[in-house]
């Protein structure tokens, strides 16, 4: 490290120690957990360490979902509040934000600069930056927030009772947060913590006086390449929570407690749900049974079937068995061909591979416009290239080659039982059924008890 490092990080490291001796909890800190805390966070981190310190001031909206959770019980999938409590007793150094958060800290620019354009919004600045500086009545409460745009729309309710979010020539004022999962659903459920964080956003907006028309949650689909806008409803009750819960949480850490981890109870035995689920447990042990039984069959039969092909390809080919009474068809033998896309990659050039890219179907989006936008945004557009190759393309390309097109385009033979056949063996099953429960021994009749708490 030369002398000049050794400067910026003393700096660093004496700001850092302001924020720490400043902080409410500073005499439930063990100095050594200070001092190791301090130490490993700005040499990790460097003057971003001076970001975690401010953390440990309150409880922040992407940690307070897992708060409310744990307040009720219940386990949090990605928090817990005794790490988070941790964090705040410097007993626990943050660690390295995975790839998704990564991904949605550096893209959030460009997912601002779409949502601006989807919903022809601008930027609040002053109220953003009263958001940011704002410390509510509760002093835990802390809220980073991604933006508070006003836009031309308003919320209107359809004839089938759902609010929708609709342009009107009036601006109203939303409090926004952006998120880049790696996977976006099409349900209408808001995740939990976004919710939760969002609610936070919003208590502490009434406390500073900004005067929000609504919440929403903007994700980046990265799949369609498109926003999944959702309203977010305030909901009194989780207000309420956000507010119990971060109150609970701030006491362990001004007493410097550490709560335990919440696990989820032992199932106590209970008589009655034996006696209730009696039936169901003996159908499924059956029907079970049954199906491991034709599995094991069907496998060995299977086995005859495919083996005078072995060492063989199909090629396109489609073998089909029917039955002899009256020549319905019962079982077809085919084959998908199965890419090996790295060993494509490998021994194709990206000319070569083009040529074997399957044509996709027309979409509402101007794919070239947004090529050249994120370009023109100094986005490396490759890293959101996918190649859709057509095996078929990629074999009789590799083969005009001389390559061995085998290599890297193998066969997955498939066995498809005709539907008749299935409508048949369904019936069957539910004849087996009937007949074994006709012939079971009766249950003897046993009282109710109650559930022990």
């Amino acid at each position: 490290m030369n002398i000049r490092s050794q400067e910026n990080t003393a700096d660093i490291s004496s700001r850092v120690w302001s924020i720490v001796q400043a902080l409410p909890q500073r005499e439930a800190i063990d100095e050594s957990d200070a001092k190791a805390w301090v130490e490993e966070v700005v040499a990790r981190y460097g003057d971003q360490a001076l970001w975690h310190a401010k953390r440990l001031e309150g409880f922040g909206g992407s940690e307070i979902g897992a708060l409310v959770r744990n307040y009720h019980g219940v386990r949090a999938a990605h928090h817990s509040a005794h790490d988070i409590v941790e964090e705040k007793l410097m007993r626990r150094v943050p660690t390295v934000p995975k790839s998704h958060l990564v991904r949605g800290l550096e893209h959030e620019p460009v997912h601002a600069e779409y949502f601006a354009r989807k919903w022809s919004a601008r930027r609040d600045e002053e109220a953003y930056e009263a958001l940011k500086q704002a410390k509510g009545s509760h002093p835990w409460m802390r809220y980073s927030p991604d933006d508070v745009v006003r836009m031309p729309a308003e919320l209107v309710q359809t004839e089938d009772g759902r609010l929708v979010l609709q342009r009107s020539k009036q601006e109203s004022l939303w409090l926004i947060d952006y998120k880049a999962p790696s996977h976006v659903t099409d349900t209408p459920v808001i995740p939990f913590q976004y919710s939760a964080q969002l609610h936070q956003g919003a208590i502490l907006c009434a406390e500073t006086g900004i005067d929000i028309d609504g919440m929403m949650l903007s994700q980046f689909n990265w799949e369609q390449w498109a926003l999944k806008d959702d309203i977010v409803l305030w909901d009194e009750n989780l207000g309420r929570l956000i507010l119990e819960a971060g109150d609970h949480y701030w006491d362990y850490v001004l007493r410097g407690e550490v709560p335990a981890y919440v696990q989820n109870p032992v199932w106590t035995p209970a008589p009655e749900y034996i006696q209730s689920h009696q039936e169901v447990a003996h159908q499924y042990a059956l029907l079970k049974a049954l199906s491991d039984a034709a599995a094991e069959r069907a496998e060995a039969l299977r086995a005859q079937i495919l083996e005078p092909l072995e060492g063989c390809r199909l090629s396109g080919q489609r073998i089909e068995f029917v039955a002899p009474n009256d020549q319905s068809k019962k079982l077809t033998v085919s084959a998908n061909r199965v890419l090996d896309k790295e060993a494509v990659a490998r021994l194709l050039t990206p000319e070569q591979m083009q040529l074997c890219e399957k044509k996709d179907k027309a979409t509402d989006w101007d794919v070239d416009a947004m090529v050249q936008y994120l370009t023109e945004a100094g986005v490396d557009v490759n890293a959101f290239r996918r190649r859709k190759l057509d095996a078929d393309k990629v074999f009789a390309l590799m083969e005009s080659l001389g390559l061995d097109a085998e290599q890297v385009v193998r066969e997955q033979v498939i066995l498809r039982v005709a539907p008749t056949y299935k409508e048949q063996m369904r019936e069957y099953v539910a004849q087996v059924q009937d007949t074994f429960l006709s012939h079971a021994p009766e249950e003897e009749n046993h009282p109710q008890e109650s559930c022990p708490s």
